[in-house]
């Protein structure tokens, strides 16, 4: 499984290094960015991915929009998974578990050089600069790590979209038969046709020069002007006069003789905030691109309450998921398929590489979905319940785990007065075996506002704590569907409440509430 790189041994490190100590940003304007995206479709986009690299380094929402991103991407975790139709037999499901284990022995390579985490970076930064690069390097054991390149030191075929090796960043519109061609050998390839970099680099431009035009009307208009009317004077002191007022309109102190009047210009609210308007529109632009939503990425007050928000974040959500599933499935391809090939020919490939973007369960939701699996008679892996929850936990001998109670799904009763005539049952028989034995002295007869009482506690049972629960659960409900079903259980509820005679509970809640 022994690869070589695609790095040739004459790459001029000096010449890359003269382009990257160039700012590509100087003296452009909207014209030049026109030109230069114009001729990057004919491939050769060395030169617009060096300015790429400069937009991500000066705009301060770009780099924040990737920055984000690629921190979504490194807070998921990678696992090796089973494909589900890996348990159809017990030999199948032994074999999944022996490419499991193989795959994430070797990933657990790469991972611990710290190449596999750079990697994945690498390729998530595709969506901003329009290509990544990214090779496995083998030996005779397997994956060893994983190595990253620059965009500009490649070009692509408009056509064919095959990816060649630049190693000069060169911008030639002759790459196909002076270059060495990338697609087909192992390296893991990532293209995407709108990247988000050539969306916000005329934004950028635009940007810069309404700053620049900004500072030259703050610099012109900021303070108002001054007008500063004579009183009637006559040989030197219309001089004196002249240069004391000029002072003073400039903003600098003096005096004024008797009889001087000043009139300062009332500046434009409107044209004073033009420039605000403008630059806060070219942000939302960016941000938009970037992460599909404002609210979620601009703390603004928006009087349209947290649902609005929700949605914004799950549509980043879906964006990383995204990003997760396609950079998932270019490893699966160029390496984990590789990998299975090799360590198990003629085999089906049971396991894969995925990056899971499914959000951790708190210790909490853990211990409970511990207790409910214990209940149903399946038994706990310590080492996974303490992995997961974070605690050290160890079951004590002979303890066995509590019963739930599920308070969220309270069942009313069919008939109220049949468990009233079963508790009665149950009081009589309690009373037989209390009359049978020797009594020092006789009970005292309850009275009825303690019967009262007691009968409005099973009340409450039976009627308001089903309600009230299924008011909470109405609270807590995320969808119109399971608003609908509640509403539902609500409404059963209530008709068979009504469709009850009048009994001693209802009897009890009305004369306690005179």
């Amino acid at each position: 499984m022994a690869t070589t790189t695609i790095k040739p041994t004459a790459f001029d490190d000096e010449n890359i290094r003269l382009m990257l100590s160039f700012n590509p940003l100087r003296g452009l304007n909207a014209k030049d960015v026109e030109n230069i995206l114009d001729f990057s479709e004919t491939g050769c986009i060395s030169r617009l991915e060096l300015i790429f690299r400069m937009l991500e380094k000066s705009s301060i929402d770009v780099s924040t929009i990737m920055m984000r991103r690629q921190a979504a991407l490194i807070g998921c975790d990678w696992e090796i998974r089973k494909r589900e139709n890996a348990t159809q037999n017990a030999e199948m499901d032994k074999l999944a578990d022996e490419q499991v284990a193989m795959l994430n022995e070797q990933f657990g390579h790469a991972e611990d050089d710290g190449s596999l985490i750079e990697a994945i970076k690498c390729l998530g930064t595709a969506i901003f600069r329009g290509i990544a690069v990214v090779e496995p390097r083998f030996n005779d054991q397997g994956l060893v790590s994983f190595e990253t390149f620059d965009p500009w030191n490649f070009a692509v075929d408009p056509v064919s979209h095959d990816v060649y090796w630049n190693p000069k960043a060169i911008d030639t519109t002759n790459f196909q038969s002076s270059f060495k061609k990338v697609t087909g050998t192992r390296c893991i390839v990532s293209l995407e046709e709108t990247p988000i970099d050539g969306l916000a680099l005329p934004i950028y431009i635009r940007e810069y020069f309404g700053e620049e035009q900004w500072a030259r009307l703050v610099a012109r208009r900021g303070l108002p002007a001054c007008y500063i009317i004579a009183p009637p004077l006559a040989g030197d002191k219309v001089t004196q006069f002249t240069n004391a007022a000029r002072k003073v309109a400039e903003g600098g102190s003096g005096a004024l003789p008797n009889g001087s009047q000043v009139i300062t210009e009332k500046m434009d609210a409107a044209n004073s905030q033009s420039f605000d308007l403008f630059l806060a529109h070219q942000q939302r632009q960016i941000i938009l691109a970037g992460t599909g939503g404002i609210l979620g990425s601009l703390a603004e007050a928006t009087g349209l309450g947290s649902g609005v928000a929700d949605a914004h974040e799950n549509t980043w959500r879906e964006i990383v998921k995204m990003d997760a599933m396609k950079i998932s499935n270019l490893i699966n391809r160029k390496v984990a398929h590789l990998l299975l090939d090799a360590f198990f020919p003629g085999q089906p490939k049971l396991a894969y590489f995925n990056i899971s973007t499914s959000l951790p369960k708190s210790a909490d939701e853990v211990l409970d979905c511990a207790v409910k699996a214990d209940q149903a008679g399946f038994e706990i892996d310590e080492v996974q319940l303490s992995e997961m929850t974070g605690f050290k936990l160890k079951r004590k001998q002979g303890a066995m785990p509590q019963p739930q109670q599920e308070e969220d799904k309270p069942t009313p009763p069919d008939d109220p007065k049949e468990e009233v005539k079963e508790e009665d049952e149950e009081e009589v028989k309690e009373d037989e075996v209390q009359n049978s034995a020797p009594k020092a002295e006789p009970q005292e007869e309850p009275s009825q506002d303690t019967k009262d009482k007691a009968n409005l506690i099973k009340a409450f049972d039976l009627v308001i704590n089903p309600v009230r629960n299924l008011i909470g659960k109405l609270f807590k409900a995320k969808t119109p569907d399971e608003e609908a079903a509640i509403i539902n259980e609500i409404d059963e509820l209530t008709k068979q409440i009504e469709s009850q005679e009048e009994n001693e509970y209802i009897t009890a809640i009305q004369n306690i509430s005179k």
